[in-house]
């Protein structure tokens, strides 16, 4: 953002919104100024106490205004300064309050973002666990059926196989055997 539009009346505010409110207060202060330059010190001393009255400065140029508007009463109305109202400084601008009020969403939004980040390091380490577990049963019982399946169906097979052989080698016997009773 460019600096020279958060400049006003010589002060460099820290936003462009603190700079806008500011450079209306100066366009304000400009206007008094033409109005106030012939007055008198009571016009001038109530003028001072409405301004303070209703607040009508937020930023440094309005205070710095309230202060010119005092320095003149002492000096060239020779007001007393014990009479003269003080002109009290807010504990924060406006924009503050709305930067406070995001932040505090942010706050919470965060503070959601850590409780889920918490919960899903939790399952995935649940996760983790549970299939190093199964892998460590796997490798340590040897009777498990998925993991023997293969073989078990090969030994199966086989079996079958030899009592066929069996079998079959009994069958030739017999008709052999048959065969060289018949011939005989």
């Amino acid at each position: 953002m460019n600096d020279d539009a958060r400049i006003v009346d010589g002060f460099v505010f820290p936003s462009y919104q603190e700079a806008q409110i500011a450079l209306k207060e100066w366009n304000n202060i400009s206007v008094i100024r033409e109005r106030t330059a012939q007055l008198e010190g009571g016009a001038v001393y109530e003028l001072y106490v409405k301004l303070i009255e209703r607040k009508m400065f937020n930023t440094m140029v309005g205070y710095s205004f309230l202060h010119e508007l005092r320095q003149r009463l002492i000096t060239e109305f020779s007001y007393p300064e014990e009479e003269l109202p003080t002109v009290e400084l807010p504990k924060r601008m406006e924009y503050d309050r709305v930067k406070e009020m995001n932040q505090g969403v942010l706050e919470g939004k965060l503070q959601q973002l850590l409780l889920q980040k918490k919960r899903m390091t939790i399952t995935i380490v649940a996760l983790v666990f549970m299939v190093v577990a199964m892998f460590v049963i796997a490798a340590v019982n040897p009777n498990v059926g998925y993991v023997n399946y293969k073989n078990k169906v090969l030994n199966q097979y086989s079996a079958w196989e030899e009592d066929l052989e069996r079998r079959e080698q009994a069958v030739k016997d017999k008709e052999q055997e048959l065969n060289i009773n018949s011939k005989e």
